[in-house]
C-alpha cells in the first residue's frame, strides 16, 4: 500500500465514526449508505483539496476583492511594509522579523521572469514560490541563490522555449498558478524600515514577453471565483474549479477517479447542487467534520508519515514541511501546512516549533500565568535569527497595549541572567520590576500558542535532537 493511501484510510476510517455519528438522513434514520460514502470520499477529498481551496480563496480575496489590507494584481507584488501586527487578521501565524511580500502568477500562458536586486547590506531574504497545493517549488534568497542579484525564470508546466541570457536559472511548477512569499528582515527602527522598502521595491515580476520586449504590462484582477461562504457545498465548488484550473498530477489519478464517484474533483460535477440529495448531505457534514479534523491535526502538529516528534509540549513541525506530497502526507500538508501556517518553509530554511500546552499538558490560556526558562545551552541555535511569537487560536497576533508579541536574539531590551540564561514571563498585565523587560502579553481569559522559528538552522534544529524548555504555570491572574 502506497503512503498516500495510507494517508487517507486514516483519514476515512476516522471519518467512518463520525459518519456513524452523525445521523444526518431526515427523521433521524440511519444514513444511507450513498450518504455515508459520499461523506467518507468527501473526508478524504476535502483533506487533499484544502490546500489549493485555501490559495484560490487568498487570491480572490487579495487580487480580485478590492477589499482588505493586502491588495494587489495578478503578477504583482503586494509589500507589507512594516512588522506585522494584529491589523492583518488573515490567520496563517504571521512573522515579526520579516515584513511579506506575496504574490500569485499566473504561469498558464507564458513563463514570467523573477526580479531581485542586489543587497550591499547583506541582509537576509527570501523568495519561496510554491505550487497551488502550498509545496515548495524553489527559493531566490540569501541561502538558496547565494544572495545573487539578478533575473531568475519561473515556468509553467509544459514551456518548452528558450531561456533567454543573463537567466540565472528556471524554476519550474507543475501547476499553472504559483504563490510567492518574501519574506525580508528588518531590525525594526525606522531608518532600517526605510532601506528594507526600497530593497523590497527591488523585487519584480515580469511576463516573459514584456521582458524580451520591453512592452508595458496590462494589469488584472481577473482571477477563479470562489463560492460564497454561506453554502453548504461552497468548499467543494470551489475545490472542483481550483482543481480543473490546476491539475493534481498523473499519479494522483486513482484519488481523483474515487473522487468524482460523488461529484468531486477535477473530474467532478461542474452542478454539485444537482447531486441526489442523500450524496449532498454526506458531503456537506464531510465539510464541517473535515474542517474540525484539519484543526485537530493542526494543533496536535500531526503527520500520517511520522515526521515530527514532541518534547516538552513542543512539537517540530514536520521534516517534510513543503514537500509533504512527495509522501502521500495530505492530511499534515492540509492541517500543519495550510490551516495554521499558509505555506511552510523547507527545513534547510527554517525549522520551527510550536506550543499549544503547559508542562502539564493543559491547554495554555491567559486566565494563568507562564514562564519559560531558557538555561544558556537550550537557547535555540541559528546562523540567522530565533524567535517565539504568540498567537490567538486563529493563529493571529493578539492585540496588547505594550504591543509585545515575540521575543528572540534580534528582540532589543531583553535582560538575559549572568550565566547566559533567558527567563520570558507570559501574562495579561505587565510584571513588576525588570520582569517588565522580558514581558509576552497574552490575552485574557483566552487560548493561545507560542511558534518557535529558527532562520538557518543549527543542526540540533535539523535533526530534531533540540529540546525546548515547558512553558510552566505560576499562578492564576487576579481579576
Amino acid at each position: 500500500m502506497t503512503v498516500a493511501a495510507t494517508a487517507l484510510l486514516v483519514a476515512a476510517s476516522m471519518a467512518s465514526v463520525h459518519a456513524a455519528e452523525s445521523g444526518s438522513a431526515p427523521d433521524g434514520a440511519p444514513p444511507a449508505w450513498n450518504e455515508e460514502f459520499a461523506y467518507l470520499t468527501g473526508m478524504q477529498a476535502y483533506i487533499y483539496g484544502y490546500p489549493v481551496m485555501r490559495y484560490a480563496e487568498l487570491r480572490a480575496q487579495w487580487v480580485a476583492s478590492g477589499k482588505g489590507p493586502v491588495q494587489m494584481a495578478v503578477n504583482q507584488f503586494w509589500h507589507s511594509r512594516n512588522l506585522s501586527d494584529p491589523r492583518l487578521q488573515y490567520g496563517g501565524s504571521p512573522n515579526r522579523e520579516t515584513p511579506y511580500s506575496v504574490a500569485f502568477v499566473d504561469l498558464s500562458h507564458e513563463p514570467v521572469v523573477l526580479t531581485v536586486p542586489p543587497n550591499a547590506d547583506g541582509r537576509y531574504y527570501t523568495l519561496q514560490i510554491a505550487d497551488m497545493y502550498s509545496d515548495t517549488i524553489g527559493y531566490v534568497g540569501t541561502r538558496a541563490t547565494g544572495n545573487v542579484p539578478g533575473d531568475y525564470l519561473l515556468a509553467g508546466p509544459g514551456w518548452q522555449g528558450e531561456t533567454p541570457k543573463g537567466i540565472q536559472t528556471v524554476i519550474r511548477s507543475w501547476t499553472p498558478w504559483a504563490a510567492i512569499f518574501g519574506r525580508t528582515y528588518t531590525d525594526g527602527t525606522e531608518d532600517d524600515l526605510v532601506r528594507m522598502r526600497a530593497f523590497q521595491d527591488g523585487y519584480r515580476i515580469t511576463p516573459l514577453g514584456a521582458y524580451l520586449s520591453g512592452a508595458p504590462v496590462p494589469e488584472s484582477h481577473d482571477v477563479l471565483n470562489v463560492a460564497a461562504n454561506d453554502d453548504p457545498l461552497g468548499a467543494f465548488k470551489t475545490i472542483n474549479a481550483a482543481m480543473r484550473e490546476n491539475p493534481p498530477p498523473p499519479e494522483h489519478a486513482a484519488l481523483m477517479r474515487q473522487f468524482a464517484l460523488v461529484g468531486l474533483g477535477p473530474d467532478g460535477t461542474t452542478d454539485m447542487d444537482s447531486l441526489d440529495p442523500a450524496i449532498k448531505r454526506g458531503l456537506a457534514q464531510a465539510i464541517v467534520d473535515g474542517n474540525a479534523l484539519l484543526a485537530r491535526v493542526a494543533t496536535a502538529g500531526g503527520s500520517i508519515v511520522g515526521a515530527s516528534r514532541t518534547d516538552n509540549g513542543w512539537f517540530y513541525g514536520p521534516s517534510n514541511w513543503g514537500r509533504m506530497s512527495a509522501d502521500g502526507d495530505f492530511l499534515g500538508r492540509a492541517g500543519t501546512q495550510v490551516f495554521s501556517g499558509v505555506t511552510e518553509h523547507l527545513i534547510e530554511e527554517s525549522v520551527k516549533l510550536r506550543t499549544f500546552v503547559d508542562s502539564d499538558g493543559r491547554p495554555l490560556n491567559g486566565a494563568n500565568q507562564y514562564v519559560i526558562h531558557f538555561a544558556r545551552d537550550e537557547l535555540p541555535v541559528a546562523r540567522e535569527f530565533w524567535s517565539v511569537t504568540l498567537y490567538d487560536e486563529r493563529f493571529n497576533l493578539v492585540p496588547n497595549d505594550a504591543g509585545r508579541y515575540s521575543f528572540g536574539d534580534k528582540v532589543p531590551g531583553l535582560k538575559y541572567g549572568r550565566d547566559g540564561s533567558l527567563t520570558i514571563y507570559i501574562q495579561p498585565d505587565r510584571p513588576e520590576g525588570d520582569r517588565a523587560a522580558n514581558w509576552l502579553p497574552s490575552p485574557r481569559d483566552r487560548d493561545f500558542n507560542l511558534f518557535m522559528r529558527t532562520y538557518f538552522p543549527g543542526p540540533k534544529m535539523l535533526d530534531q535532537s533540540y529540546v525546548a524548555p515547558a512553558v510552566r504555570k505560576v499562578g492564576e491572574t487576579t481579576p
